[in-house]
């Protein structure tokens, strides 16, 4: 319990530190969007107001890309059960109670399956720190980027159920068909909590369980992997089976590898495992942190064979991470097609981050140990060495760090004095424990304090909170004016309207920013629009070439948008930060300055079915079909619901027949 506590502390102090806000979102400091802001509140503002005040479950949504599927969408989290507090409190509050809930699961996860490899408590408390707070976890945080936060929550508890079911056995105290369930379940949170991010951590829990196997050499139990798969392709039938019937519209199916290599790693980009960045792109950010860099070292040079598993596992998520700029991720993408639906490859770094924190708390428990031998022995073997060893590592983090200040002065000083502070901090620790000055107590406990002061000070760059006079009110006027003017849907080339107002104020966008895009919907913005798109984007109509925030008030200024495609597709109002030179376009206001104009090729509103698209555009579902899918979508819904609860209580009626 103590240690738990000492988690939840930790976690708390870093939130406060961050400025967390329950009435506010979080955002990357100096930047102007977040997916927070972006996506993730009108999702759970949809989905409270479809059953709240509609009393419908949400199949669909009109409010973006000329109209979609909702339940169907994955990022849309219908299908995932913790989603549905929003039913409880309001979005913004809803989004931060998940964002502490699961950070404060990641590190019990964390501690949990530490313990259950049999590492010392206070290891297994530096490994839950490492984790619930790593740098990139707080940088997708910032970005908005929750799904991630949420499926990383769930990933080290999928690890200790594999970990018991092969290790444990089967007791009396421990059933196995309690822990086949217990398997499937957090698999399936983590799947439909991101089914990106589950493409690299059910793939790591099958090696390590086909490891753990032939380690133990208990092959015979792989039947009951089988069992728990089969359970969770039943509960994630909500997901699975939407996505395979909306497949063939998908834009998606089109990815090609240049499309899919979006963000792969470079090779410059591992600096950052020495110098933090302090803001840019998560997707690119590698930083583990100093001190948990050093003691998962020294846990791999201490045992090897012992970490053998985990060496491989994060060379191989460190070349998938690389993404174009490794022939590896090129063959496989190849090879398997199919990968390429998961765009990104640099977020199989977060495969490194997961391995490096545990690396970390087994490097803690042998220094501890190694410590306790020379206190009570005063022998350890090449001590000599090991103390200029990190006499050296005291003096090349100082070196670092000053070079940075001064030859690479545009890169923040922050970066330099973190360096600086937490290596010479990390190297004195290091030394008093090395000349027998502290116990291995007192020297965990100086660890786990120095890995919170980098992780807090490295954080506090990554994540900040606002509140909604940035992300909602902030468009008031312009939101005035056109609902005083009967605006229903709008088209931007720019995205002047940004997504969530247009969702707060009941405003439909012909656009938006959403992954899950219909293949002939795309080509319509495109045509309506008039500008190409030449490839993948999550953003229609897409914004190329943007370099900064300010880029976006002139991008795609020089296209010429087709207004009776736009009106065929019910839009009556169009609104940029520049002049349009258009005669079927009407100027009707100027605010601060975003130009709004009337449709004037606009007649009448769309039907009221669904889908309210043109009859006539090609390649569409007609709404038989899309009235088919989303039954489908329902159907599957409760199927897997029904199943969740099934197995929730079968797992409770155990614990309790067990304890009673």
């Amino acid at each position: 319990m103590r240690i738990k506590l000492g988690i939840i502390a930790l976690v708390a102090i870093f939130l406060l530190l961050t400025g967390i806000n329950f009435q506010g979102l979080p955002f990357i400091p100096d930047t102007k969007y977040s997916d927070a802001a972006t996506s993730h509140w009108p999702a759970a503002l949809y989905l409270r107001q479809s059953i709240s005040e509609q009393g419908e479950f949400p199949l669909w949504r009109e409010t973006i890309m000329g109209g979609q599927p909702f339940a169907a969408n994955p990022l849309n989290k219908t299908a995932y059960l913790l989603q549905w507090l929003v039913l409880i409190f309001e979005p913004v509050v809803h989004l931060n109670v998940l964002i502490v809930l699961h950070l404060f699961l990641a590190g019990w996860g964390m501690w949990r399956w530490a313990r259950i490899l049999e590492m010392r408590e206070e290891a297994a408390l530096l490994s839950a720190l490492a984790y619930a707070l790593s740098p990139k976890l707080i940088a997708h945080l910032g970005a908005g980027h929750l799904d991630l936060v949420y499926a990383l929550a769930w990933w080290p508890w999928l690890m200790g159920s594999v970990t018991t079911l092969i290790r444990k056995g089967d007791t009396q105290d421990r059933p196995y068909m309690g822990n086949i369930l217990s398997m499937a379940i957090f698999a399936a949170l983590l799947f439909l909590a991101d089914v990106r991010l589950s493409l690299f951590a059910l793939t790591l829990a099958a090696a390590y369980g086909l490891w753990e196997m032939i380690q133990a050499k208990r092959l015979q139990i792989s039947s009951r992997f089988l069992i728990s798969l089969a359970i969770f392709l039943l509960l994630t039938f909500s997901v699975i089976v939407p996505l395979l019937a909306w497949r063939p519209y998908l834009s998606r199916a089109e990815l090609t590898p240049a499309d899919a290599g979006l963000y792969s790693l470079e090779v410059g980009n591992l600096i950052g495992l020495v110098l933090p960045p302090h803001g840019g792109n998560p997707e690119t950010m590698a930083y583990l942190g100093l001190p948990v860099l050093i003691l998962a070292g020294i846990a791999a040079f201490s045992a090897p064979r012992q970490h053998v598993f985990w060496l491989i596992a994060a060379l191989v998520a460190v070349l998938y991470a690389l993404g174009a700029n490794s022939p590896f991720w090129t063959f496989l993408v190849s090879l398997i097609p199919f990968l390429l639906w998961f765009r990104v490859p640099s977020r199989a770094w977060l495969v490194v981050v997961f391995i490096i924190c545990l690396l970390a708390g087994y490097g803690l428990q042998a220094l501890m140990k190694a410590i306790e031998n020379l206190r009570r022995e005063n022998t350890m073997p090449r001590l000599m060495l090991k103390r200029l060893a990190t006499v050296g590592f005291a003096g090349a983090s100082l070196f670092c760090g000053g070079f940075t200040l001064i030859v690479l002065s545009d890169l923040e000083a922050t970066i330099g004095i973190g360096v600086i502070v937490v290596g010479l901090l990390l190297g004195a620790i290091l030394i008093l424990a090395l000349y027998s000055q502290l116990s291995p107590e007192k020297l965990a406990t100086l660890l786990i304090l120095a890995v919170f002061v980098d992780f807090a000070w490295t954080g506090r760059m990554w994540l900040e909170w606002r509140g909604p006079d940035q992300w909602l009110n902030h468009q008031q006027t312009l939101v005035d004016s056109l609902v005083n003017d009967g605006a229903s849907r709008i088209y931007s080339p720019n995205y002047t309207l940004e997504q969530q107002v247009a969702a707060g104020y009941g405003l439909q966008l012909f656009g938006g920013v959403d992954p899950f895009q219909l293949r002939s919907v795309v080509k319509a913005i495109e045509q309506g629009s008039g500008i190409p798109v030449t490839k993948y984007s999550v953003i229609l109509p897409p914004l190329d070439d943007i370099q900064t925030d300010d880029d976006i008030l002139t991008a795609n200024q020089n296209a010429m948008p087709d207004t009776e495609i736009l009106a065929g597709w019910g839009v009556d109002h169009v609104v940029a930060t520049y002049p349009i030179q258009h005669e079927g376009l009407r100027r009707v206001d100027l605010i601060d300055g975003v130009y709004v104009y009337a449709n004037q090729d606009f007649t009448s509103s769309l039907s009221e079915s669904t889908p309210s698209w043109p009859s006539d555009w090609p390649d569409l579902p007609d709404s038989q079909t899309v009235n088919s899918l989303n039954q489908m979508t329902l159907l599957s819904a409760i199927l897997s619901g029904f199943s969740f609860f099934a197995c929730l209580g079968l797992l409770m009626w155990g614990k309790v027949r067990k304890n009673g």
